[in-house]
């Protein structure tokens, strides 16, 4: 077992864009041994909540963050030390873990999660220049089978965008998730189902990881699925749009289309409409 001498436990950056997080919970008390990749704490981003393992083998003899607390990426949360040098003196209990607390205490009561899409929200609105477009599908004889209507738009904007990976908002307790369907252009629709309902009961039970949620080239959020009729959604900042399906009253359904201009202009965004259109009337 390979021992550090001492080492301080930061905030990783566990994605591109994360620049602070919560810490949810402790694991370990000061005093406690360690072993390098056992899970040491459990942190909240504006992505998703997960555990974060131990860097090295040893004892905690500090909790610099306790939990409840928001700090950047960097910050310097807790310190082992070996326990060959690890002394009943050296442990620093003033910080003990303790349990579990809510991270709705910051922010005027908005979790990490909450906060981060709102500061993201005010993001777009001042950074994207964006443009909106909306056509209503006649769906009247379109066979559904046992399939969501989100897998089926997930794959007609796959096909019609020319992209690989299809983000899902998905919304939880904490904000609002947008895990990573990945090849949903490849992917039968039997197995694409498949891989968005194992996603969306991942994100709501609280067990998606960083991989989960980042690399999307284009996200669909269904508010047709709690009724919702139109919607008009910001786009996501690094992506060209957002496909925003709504509920299917009558065999028809009005889709919005809400765009970055900088990605495509208004006459691209028409056609590109227009092919999920007819890439649902072939999936039908």
């Amino acid at each position: 077992m390979t021992e550090v001498a001492s080492m301080d436990v930061v905030l990783p950056r566990l994605a591109d864009t994360l620049v602070e997080g919560t810490v949810v919970r402790w694991f370990k008390q000061p005093g406690d041994s360690v072993r390098k990749g056992e899970p040491l704490f459990e942190v909240e981003t504006e992505k998703v909540s997960t555990e974060v393992e131990a860097p090295a083998d040893g004892v905690l003899i500090e909790i610099c963050v306790p939990a409840g607390e928001t700090v950047p990426v960097g910050d310097v949360l807790a310190r082992l030390e070996s326990a060959a040098t690890a002394t009943p003196a050296s442990v620093k209990t003033h910080a003990e873990a303790p349990e579990a607390m809510p991270t709705t205490a910051r922010g005027g009561g908005l979790s990490t999660m909450r906060r981060r899409i709102a500061e993201r929200v005010q993001e777009a609105r001042a950074t994207i220049p964006q443009g909106a477009c909306v056509r209503q599908l006649d769906l009247a004889s379109f066979t559904r089978r046992d399939l969501g209507w989100t897998t089926y738009f997930v794959k007609a904007t796959a096909l019609a965008a020319g992209v690989s990976n299809v983000g899902v908002a998905v919304d939880v307790p904490t904000g609002l998730v947008v895990p990573v369907v990945r090849n949903a252009d490849q992917l039968p629709l039997d197995d694409l189902s498949s891989r968005v309902r194992g996603l969306v009961e991942s994100a709501r039970e609280g067990r998606l990881t960083v991989e989960d949620v980042v690399g999307a080239q284009f996200t669909v959020t269904n508010v047709g699925a709690i009724g919702t009729l139109m919607a008009f959604p910001l786009v996501r900042p690094g992506e060209p749009g957002i496909l925003a399906p709504g509920a299917v009253r009558g065999g028809s359904c009005f889709v919005t289309l809400c765009y970055d201009r900088r990605a495509m202009d208004d006459f691209e965004a028409d056609r590109l409409l227009a092919r999920v259109e007819e890439g649902m009337l072939s999936l039908a």
